[in-house]
């Protein structure tokens, strides 16, 4: 018989689990929610970082006081690559230091291994884009911020390698049996087995017990069933981590974690009173992606030009916006300057729109939402992101977006028109084929909601991935008990 995730059975003989992150907002984000959602089951959970990086880890918290999460602090090498304390791929600017952080990250490795054989865990769970395949005696579950679809696509690619080529200009068909015939805007050049590389490394890592996926069964299931297929590997499907986290707090009485309160949200949100429903696109760009000025400025024009009220975050530090700022009349819409609370700006009712640039985070919080989006990826897995969504899902709308690039510093040298912007949000926010948009849209989110509800697929995979290991340290407890016996 199945246990329930909330009832008192599932608190006895709680779990030790180890996390660790990696430095990046779209990675660390929704595995410091996955992890407070197995403390909201009692279980003894350990986040293992740098110095800098504790700041995002809401420990101190008053909904999680009951349910702390623990914290060992990693010692950064940041002056040997002199890094000067950055610690967070959101606070580099430049592929260069990008790159330093990836590499200090990596010498993070040995430190990890030392505290794990120390105090071993009952397991361990580590980003992917970590490469922990030698610790035999410890088991190890990787953790996928991105959806199994992106994998898939890593995977058939990597099976037939030399269909990319030096020439990005032109669509690219995905080679294999994919459920779906997925066509990218560019052919990706051979800088892709970069990108790929951790995540085909995690399939040999998560061989044993799985890979832990942010995203819910009924969004991907074909593609579930595609890779395991392909990679026999189990694919524990637990989230969206965000939603289920919301989920886990209502349930004990902690209202949502995630209710943000900040000057320039309370405004947000007070402005977005006075428009009406589904009138306003929001627009942002997420942590890393930085756009040039002409890019900037044809994204405000075609704003402009389509006449519908928007929501514009941009970061406080961006230069290449403020001189577009002092060109635009921005008479329709808002323009804000710091962090929001996205979730709680997505969830309002007069939030028609969504214009992205798919980083999965954000595409993951825009379907629990409901908002049919406007993508316009820029780098990465973002261009794949996309595709889910408009490709296989139709829940959005592309603007055009077609250069693809490993890393989102640099020149682009192909800009997305005024033109195409304004024909993309007019479809999405105007009558006619926007609502068969919306309507899946907000279908999507209904099953997202359920996905992490008692019955659901995501809530079923955490009860069923949390009896696993429990037999996994179990049977670990009987074998040592077997050789001890042996000897004796």
């Amino acid at each position: 018989m199945e246990e329930s995730c909330n009832s008192k059975s599932s608190n006895s003989n709680p779990l030790k689990i180890y996390f660790l992150p990696y430095p990046s907002p779209g990675h660390m984000n929704p595995m410091i929610n996955l992890a407070q959602i197995f403390t909201t089951h009692g279980h003894h959970v350990t986040i293992l970082t740098t110095p800098s990086n504790t700041k995002l880890i809401p420990n101190q918290n008053q909904n999680l006081s009951k349910n702390k999460l623990n914290i060992h602090i990693l010692n950064f090498p940041s002056n040997n690559l002199n890094l000067n304390g950055i610690e967070n791929l959101s606070s580099a600017r430049d592929s260069q230091t990008a790159l330093k952080i990836h590499i200090a990250t990596n010498l993070l490795i040995p430190q990890v291994q030392t505290f794990l054989q120390q105090n071993p865990p009952h397991v361990f769970v580590p980003d992917i884009m970590f490469n922990f395949s030698n610790l035999e005696k410890i088991p190890v579950i990787p953790f996928d911020p991105m959806p199994i679809f992106v994998s898939c696509i890593f995977e058939a690619i990597n099976n037939n390698p030399n269909v990319l080529s030096q020439s990005t200009s032109l669509p690219f068909t995905v080679p294999g049996n994919l459920p779906n015939t997925i066509t990218l805007p560019v052919n990706p050049s051979n800088e892709f087995h970069t990108l790929s590389r951790p995540v085909l490394n995690a399939k040999h890592i998560g061989k044993q017990h799985g890979i832990i996926v942010n995203s819910f069964v009924e969004l991907e299931q074909e593609y579930i069933e595609y890779y395991q297929k392909v990679t026999g590997v189990k694919v524990w499907h637990i989230g969206i981590t965000s939603l289920m986290m919301d989920h886990f707090n209502c349930c004990n009485g902690n209202g949502n974690v995630d209710d943000g309160g900040d000057g320039d949200g309370d405004a947000c949100l007070s402005w977005l009173n006075s428009r009406e429903v589904n009138s306003v696109v929001y627009i942002c760009f997420g942590s890393l992606c930085r756009l040039n000025r002409e890019q900037y400025m044809e994204i405000g024009r075609g704003i402009e030009a389509s006449e519908k009220g928007f929501l514009w975050v941009v970061p406080e530090d961006d230069e290449e916006f403020c001189v577009v700022e002092e060109s635009l009349s921005f008479k329709r819409g808002m323009v804000v300057r710091r962090w929001v609370n996205q979730r709680l700006i997505l969830k309002h009712p007069a939030i028609g729109g969504f214009l992205t640039h798919c980083g999965w985070n954000s595409v993951a919080e825009g379907i629990c939402a409901g908002v049919p989006m406007i993508t316009m990826p820029r780098f990465g897995d973002q261009f794949l992101n996309e595709r889910l969504v408009t490709e296989v899902h139709g829940i959005g709308v592309e603007v055009g977006a077609c250069e693809w690039s490993l890393s989102p510093y640099g020149a682009r040298n192909k800009v997305v028109s005024r033109k195409r912007i304004e024909k993309a949000v007019r479809r999405v926010m105007e009558d006619g084929g926007s609502s068969m948009i919306r309507k899946r849209a907000k279908e999507m989110q209904e099953k997202a909601c359920k996905a992490v509800q008692e019955g659901g697929s995501s809530y079923h995979n955490l009860t069923n991935l949390v009896q696993s290991l429990k037999q996994i340290s179990l049977d670990r407890v009987l074998q040592a008990n077997d050789r001890v016996l042996q000897v004796n």
